[in-house]
């Protein structure tokens, strides 16, 4: 009788190596060029705000496996219908004030702390000496805070001065007609990737479109005229009902520092505890294995937030 055959053992897959990119994950996992055009490629950008031959792959493919669990509803699209301040920042204030704390702002504020705690936080001629503190800064304010920095801080503090930001370029349009009637569509391999149509999602009645480009190094630099032009002609190529309408009114937002850059050879990101007692990070840059989304922000928030009661706890017993 034959022997049984014997099957090779599969290689073990790795999702995604640290310094590879979205491309050069996409081409090895056999994505065609089309699929690429226009799935991934545009999939890449809304996640990672950056181009996918930079943006590295192992947070890309952490986003996939969130959008495609169990849960359907990680992978729904969801539009703000208000204002992005009235949806979180005015809620978060009452919330705040309604259990007894005060929100400042305009107010900057500066930690003194030693080498493993924190001595006194002082705003203007404010001063207090709390247990903890939650610094909720982005990357490129975090060496502002601490006077003066501790050398338990300082590695954490030189790797947030060395990360690069990655833009984005907005460009709003009013025209006196409505031009499209779904609220966003995506421009596969056009410079500006995206438009929201703000009459659709705010209920407003002007026919308001924002279009967006993510990852906007080349865009971000151009002057208003050179990227409002290039936004409608763009508009021209891809929705007829533009031609027939008029230009009203056009508007550039740039925003340099939009978001962290998630290219190869970044500097890595922090966790929540810093090495100091009581001071903790928080924000979308924290290592929370996510890019910089509000999900990122929500998670650290809860890290945090979960890291002082568990001191307190700890101080209790």
């Amino acid at each position: 009788m034959a022997a049984p055959l014997k099957m090779a053992r599969e290689p073990k897959r790795v999702a995604a190596s640290p310094g590879e990119t979205v491309e050069a994950w996409l081409v090895r996992h056999g994505q065609t060029e089309r699929l690429r055009e226009m799935l991934w490629r545009p999939l890449a950008l809304a996640a990672l705000n950056q181009p996918a031959e930079r943006a590295g792959a192992v947070v890309f493919a952490r986003v996939l496996a969130e959008m495609f669990s169990r849960d359907a509803r990680a992978a729904s699209i969801a539009l703000p219908t208000r204002p992005l301040h009235l949806m979180y920042a005015e809620p978060a204030r009452l919330f705040i004030e309604a259990h007894g704390g005060e929100v400042r702002t305009g107010a900057s504020a500066r930690i003194r702390l030693s080498e493993d705690r924190i001595e006194a936080v002082n705003a203007g001629t404010s001063h207090w000496l709390p247990r903890a503190v939650v610094s909720a800064v982005p990357w490129f304010a975090l060496s502002e805070l601490p006077d003066p920095t501790p050398s338990s801080l300082a590695v954490i503090v030189e790797g947030a001065t060395r990360m690069t930001s990655s833009p984005l370029a907005t460009v709003n349009l009013w025209f006196d007609r409505p031009v499209l009637e779904e609220p966003f569509v995506g421009l596969p391999g056009r410079a500006m990737q995206w438009v929201f149509n703000k009459r659709v999602i705010l209920g407003d009645n002007a026919s308001h479109l924002s279009i967006v480009s993510s990852g906007a190094d080349a865009l971000v630099d151009m002057p208003n005229e050179a990227l409002g032009s290039l936004a409608y002609s763009e508009l021209l190529e891809a929705l007829p009902a533009v031609r027939a309408a008029r230009l009203l009114r056009t508007t550039v937002v740039r925003e340099r520092q939009a978001t962290f850059s998630l290219a190869p050879g970044q500097p890595t990101r922090p966790a929540t505890d810093t090495g100091v007692r009581g001071f903790h990070l928080a924000g979308d840059w924290i290592d929370t294995g996510l890019p910089a989304t509000i999900e990122s922000a929500v998670v650290s928030g809860h890290r945090a937030a979960e890291a002082v009661l568990q001191a307190d706890r700890v101080e209790a017993r």
